[in-house]
C-alpha cells in the first residue's frame, strides 16, 4: 500500500460521516470508502469497518512500514472495545484511538507451523505487493494475436500453443484444452472466433450460467475494443431478460453468418436458438463451438444440468448438415480435467480418434491451505466468526446446504458485519447478478460502488467469476468432491498474487459429503423400462434413425412430466456416451413444392412449438434392443460414473487427513491417461499446506513456495497437413526454393508472395528475413488466415509436418543446422533466399543449381 493510501485513509476516517464516493480508487481502501458511506444507512457494521481497516493497517505494517492509524472516537464509528474485538491493538488518546493491526492466522499448534501460517497468510495481505505473485514466462505474439486481440505477448508458452493449435484447427476437428487459470483461456478462444469471423461466419461460446454470460460480454467488449471501438456497444451474450427486439436480430445475423460471436447457455442454446444454429450450420456459417468451463459437461451434465450432455444432439447435427469442408470446430476449455471429464468429452462431443488434447496444466500456487477439524458445530461457528473477520478480503465463506448459506448470513450481520451478500440455488439470475456486481464494483457499464467485501455461497456460486483479487476462500463445510473443493478454492488469487484457503470441519460434514456425492443415476432395470416405452412408442424415420417423444414413460410410473422428461433425456444422453445410439434434434420438416406459404409457416411452428419434448436417435450398436446386453453395458458407465465419484470424494478426505502434502493428492488427481497410453501430469504447486508447514518455513524463507510451480511448455496440436500450395511444382520432393536476384527484386516480389502462401494455407513463417513489420503485413493482407511467426526457432525445431516458410536476409548466409536437419529429414519447407545462396551440401554450388526452385517474379504468378 502507497503512502498515498494511508494518507486516504486517514482522511476517510477523519471526515465521516462526510465521505465521497471514489469508483476510481483501488482495493481494499476503496472498499473501506464504501463501507464509511454505508455506515449510518446500515448498509455497513462496524466489523466491516475494523475488518477493512485491519487489512489496511496490516498491508502497510508487511512492507516494513511503522506508525498507528489514528481514528476519532466519535457516535457511529467503532468502539475502543469493537477495534480490539476485531484484531487490532489499540491506545487511547483523549478523543481518539491510534490503532495497530494484530497479526492472525488459523491455530495450527507448534510454533514453527504458527510462524509459518502468520507468514503466508501475511503475503496473501500484501496481494500484489507480494514477492510470490505469479509471473509467467511470456512469449512474443504471433501476428494473428496481435492483430485479432491486440497483445504484443502471450502470456505462457501454454496459452501460446493453445492459441496455435486452436487457430490451426481444420473443419470438424475437437481439440481439447487443458490451460490453468490467470494463462489466459477466454483469449485463446476469442482469437480463434474473432479471426474466423473476419471472413464471416459466427462462433458459439457455451457457458455455465446467464450471469457469466453477461460477465463474458463484458469481458469480450473490453478485450475486443482495444481494437473495435464500436464491440463496447455490440451485443455477445444472449439470454431470457433480453429484450425481444435484440433477441431477434441475434438470431437473424447469426443464422446469416454476421454475429462474429455469441455466448449462452446451454439451455438457450438447445431452445432459443436451435434455428438460428441450425441455419448458420445448414449454410457453413458456424465456425467455432466453445464449450467453456468443459469439465462441468460430465459434473454438472449426469444429473441437474442434463443440457450440458444434451448439447451433443445439436452439435452432432451441425457437423452433419455443414457443407463439405464447413463443419464447426469444437474446443472444450477448463483449467482442470480429470480423467472420467475428459472421456465424457471425448465420447460427446469428439471426433473419434482425432480428438486432440492440448495439455498445460498445473496447480495454482497461489493459495496457502489451512484444514481445522471441531468436535460441535458450535466450535466451528467460533472458529469460522473470526477467520471471516480477520483474513483478507474480498472473500467467499462456501457451505454446502442454501439454509446454512442463510444462517451464517444472518450470524455474520448479527456479529456487525453487513457487507454479506447470499448467493444459492434459490437466488435468481437477477439476484445473483446484483451480487455479482456489488461484490465486484462492476456492471457491463462501468465501475459503481461495491456493496459487499464477502460473499457466502453453495456450489452454485464462483464458477467463471472473474473478480481478480479474491484474497481468502472459507469453507464451514466438507466438499463432497475433492473436484469441488478446488474449484472453489480457485476463486481465490486470480490475479496471481497469494490467497487463503481454510476449510472448518465438524461432525456430521463427512456424512453430509458422502450422502451428496451419491449420484442419482437410473438403475439398469428401470432405465431398460423407459428406454423401451420411448421407443416402443417411437416413430420409425428411415433406416436405423427413429423419433422419440421425451415425455413418454412406463405405465407403472406416475410422477410428473417435467421429472419423466428429464431422466430420459439423462437415459439418452448415458446411451450415448455407451455407443448404443447417436442422439440428434429432430429434423425440420421441408417445404412441399406445391404447399401454401401460410400452411408452411404454420406447421413449422407447429414443429417448433413441440420439438423441445421429441429427440432423434439412431441406433448403433445391433444389440440395443436386447435387454441382457443392455443392462451389461448400462452398469458398466453407470459404475464408471459412480467409482469416479467415491474416487473424488476419497480424495477430499485424502486431504482432510493431512497425511500428504495436499498438491501430491491434487497433481495425482488431475493427472490423465494419454492417447497413446502415456499421461498428461499435472505440475504440482504448494505455498503452504498443514503438511509442509509443520516442517517450519519453506528452506528459502517465507517469502517462498514449499513446492515451485514448473510451468509447463506443450508441444503445439499437430494437424493432418495441408497440401502446399506450390506442390505441382516440386511434385518428388518437400522443400521448393524461391529465390530472387537482387535486393530490388526481393523487395518488388519477396511481400506479395508471403501473402499469396498465408492466403493458400501457410501459417509457419520462420527466418531473419521476416522481422516484426513484415509479418503484420502479411497478417493485415490475408485476412481470416493466422500467421505465425517463428520467434524462439521452435517452430523448424519441432519437426512439424505442416509447411515452413524460411526467409532470408539479402545477405547470403550459410543455412543453419536446423534448416538443414529438416530438409534431411524431408519435412515440408518454402526457402525463399538470393540466388547465391550456397547448398550447404555442395560448397561454391547455388542451392537454386541443386533443388527444385523458381524466380520469385515468376513464383507470384504460379499459385492456383
Amino acid at each position: 500500500m502507497s503512502e498515498d493510501a494511508w494518507v486516504s485513509a486517514q482522511h476517510l476516517l477523519n471526515e465521516w460521516p462526510q465521505v465521497k464516493l471514489n469508483v476510481l480508487a483501488k482495493g481494499v481502501l476503496r472498499r473501506l470508502g464504501d463501507a464509511l458511506a454505508g455506515l449510518q444507512n446500515g448498509a455497513a457494521g462496524w466489523l466491516d469497518i475494523v475488518s477493512l481497516t485491519r487489512q489496511l493497517l496490516l498491508h502497510h505494517q508487511a512492507l516494513g512500514r511503522t506508525g498507528r492509524l489514528s481514528v476519532p472516537l466519535r457516535a457511529g464509528l467503532p468502539t475502543v472495545d469493537q477495534w480490539r474485538q476485531g484484531g487490532c491493538d489499540v491506545v487511547v488518546d483523549g478523543s481518539r484511538v491510534l490503532v495497530r493491526g494484530l497479526e492472525w492466522a488459523p491455530q495450527e499448534g507448534a510454533r514453527a507451523a504458527q510462524e509459518a501460517g502468520l507468514a503466508q497468510v501475511r503475503e496473501a495481505i500484501l496481494g500484489k505487493d507480494s514477492v510470490l505473485r505469479r509471473v509467467l514466462e511470456a512469449a512474443p505474439a504471433d501476428p494473428f494475436w496481435k492483430d485479432v486481440l491486440g497483445y504484443e505477448h502471450y502470456l505462457s508458452p501454454g496459452q501460446r500453443q493453445a492459441a496455435r493449435s486452436l487457430v490451426l484447427m481444420p473443419p470438424g476437428e475437437t481439440l481439447l484444452i487443458c490451460l490453468p487459470t490467470g494463462h489466459g483461456k477466454t483469449p485463446v478462444a476469442l482469437a480463434g472466433a474473432m479471426l474466423a469471423g473476419q471472413s464471416s461466419g459466427v462462433s458459439l461460446m457455451v457457458v455455465p450460467t446467464v450471469v457469466l454470460a453477461i460477465d463474458m460480454e463484458r469481458r469480450v467488449r473490453e478485450l475486443l475494443s482495444r481494437r473495435d471501438p464500436g464491440a463496447l456497444h455490440k451485443r455477445y451474450a444472449y439470454f431470457g431478460e433480453l429484450d425481444e427486439a435484440d433477441k431477434e436480430r441475434m438470431r437473424s445475423d447469426i443464422a446469416a453468418g454476421r454475429q462474429a460471436l455469441v455466448i449462452a447457455s446451454p439451455e438457450a442454446v438447445v431452445a432459443g436458438l436451435s434455428k438460428a444454429l441450425r441455419d448458420a450450420a445448414q449454410d457453413g456459417h458456424l465456425n467455432y463451438v466453445i464449450l467453456d468451463e468443459a469439465h462441468l459437461v460430465e459434473q454438472w451434465g449426469n444429473e441437474f444440468r442434463s443440457e450440458f450432455q444434451s448439447l451433443a444432439a445439436p452439435h452432432r447435427a451441425w457437423r452433419g448438415i455443414a457443407p463439405k469442408g464447413c463443419a464447426p470446430r469444437t474446443v472444450a476449455m477448463s483449467a482442470t480435467l480429470t480423467e472420467q471429464q475428459v472421456t465424457t468429452l471425448r465420447d460427446l462431443f469428439g471426433s473419434g480418434e482425432h480428438t486432440k488434447v492440448l495439455w498445460a496444466s498445473e496447480l495454482r500456487s497461489e493459495p496457502a491451505y489451512f484444514l481445522d477439524a471441531f468436535d460441535s458445530e458450535e466450535e466451528r461457528s467460533q472458529a469460522v466468526l473470526p477467520a471471516v473477520a480477520r483474513l483478507p478480503k474480498p472473500m467467499v465463506l462456501y457451505t454446502t446446504e442454501k439454509k446454512h448459506a442463510n444462517l451464517w448470513a444472518e450470524t455474520l450481520r448479527a456479529a456487525g458485519m453487513q457487507r454479506v451478500a447470499v448467493v444459492h440455488g434459490d437466488v435468481n439470475d437477477v439476484g445473483r447478478r446484483r451480487a455479482l456486481e456489488g461484490w465486484s464494483g462492476r456492471t457491463s457499464q462501468g465501475a459503481v460502488a461495491t456493496e459487499y467485501d464477502l460473499v457466502v455461497g453453495t456450489s452454485a456460486f464462483g464458477l467463471g467469476v472473474d473478480l481478480d483479487d479474491v484474497r481468502s476462500v472459507v469453507h464451514a463445510c466438507v466438499p463432497e468432491t475433492v473436484d469441488r473443493y478446488y474449484q472453489e478454492v480457485g476463486r481465490g488469487g486470480r490475479d496471481g498474487s497469494p490467497s487463503i484457503a481454510y476449510l472448518a470441519s465438524a461432525p456430521g460434514d463427512q456424512r453430509t459429503a458422502q450422502s451428496l456425492n451419491e449420484q442419482k443415476i437410473l438403475l439398469a432395470d428401470t432405465a431398460w423400462g423407459r428406454w423401451r416405452a420411448m421407443f416402443t412408442k417411437g416413430q420409425h424415420l428411415r433406416g436405423k434413425r427413429y423419433l422419440l417423444d421425451l415425455t413418454v414413460w412406463p405405465t407403472w410410473m406416475s410422477v410428473g412430466y417435467a421429472t419423466h422428461r428429464d431422466w430420459n433425456v439423462r437415459l439418452l444422453n448415458l446411451m450415448d456416451r455407451m455407443g448404443m445410439i447417436k442422439v440428434f434434434p429432430p429434423t425440420p420438416p421441408v417445404r412441399q413444392s406445391d404447399e401454401d406459404l401460410s400452411d408452411w409457416h404454420e406447421r413449422m411452428a407447429a414443429f417448433y412449438e413441440t420439438v423441445r419434448d421429441r429427440i432423434e436417435i439412431e441406433l448403433v450398436e445391433g444389440q440395443t434392443n436386447d435387454a441382457e446386453y443392455f443392462r451389461v453395458a448400462y452398469d458398466r458407465i453407470r459404475s464408471g460414473i459412480k467409482d469416479a465419484q467415491r474416487n473424488s470424494l476419497h480424495a477430499m478426505l485424502t486431504v482432510l487427513r493431512q497425511e500428504r502434502c495436499i498438491a501430491d493428492t491434487l497433481a495425482e488427481y488431475y493427472s490423465i491417461t494419454g492417447a497413446n497410453g502415456g499421461r498428461h501430469y499435472t505440475m504440482a504447486a504448494c505455498r503452504g499446506c498443514p503438511v509442509c508447514r509443520r516442517q517450519g518455513l519453506p528452506l528459502e524463507g517465507a517469502t517462498s513456495h514449499y513446492r515451485k510451480p514448473l510451468s509447463p511448455d506443450p508441444a503445439a496440436v499437430e494437424w493432418p497437413p495441408s497440401d502446399s500450395p506450390l506442390a505441382h511444382l516440386h511434385p518428388r520432393t518437400s522443400h521448393f526454393s524461391i529465390y530472387w536476384q537482387d535486393p530490388a527484386e526481393r523487395k518488388e516480389h519477396l511481400l506479395p508472395v508471403l501473402v499469396k502462401l498465408a492466403r493458400s494455407g501457410v501459417s509457419h513463417f520462420a527466418g531473419p528475413g521476416v522481422g516484426a513489420a513484415m509479418a503484420q503485413q502479411i497478417q493485415e493482407q490475408a485476412p481470416g488466415h493466422p500467421v505465425l511467426v517463428d520467434h524462439d526457432g521452435s517452430l523448424v525445431d519441432s519437426g512439424t509436418a505442416a509447411t515452413i516458410a524460411w526467409v532470408a536476409e539479402d545477405t547470403a548466409l550459410p543455412l543453419d543446422e536446423d534448416l538443414r536437419y529438416r530438409l534431411e529429414d524431408g519435412e515440408p519447407l518454402y526457402l525463399l533466399l538470393p540466388r547465391h545462396v550456397e547448398d550447404p551440401t555442395r560448397p561454391g554450388v547455388s542451392f537454386a543449381m541443386t533443388h527444385p526452385s523458381l524466380n520469385i517474379q515468376q513464383a507470384r504468378s504460379e499459385f492456383r
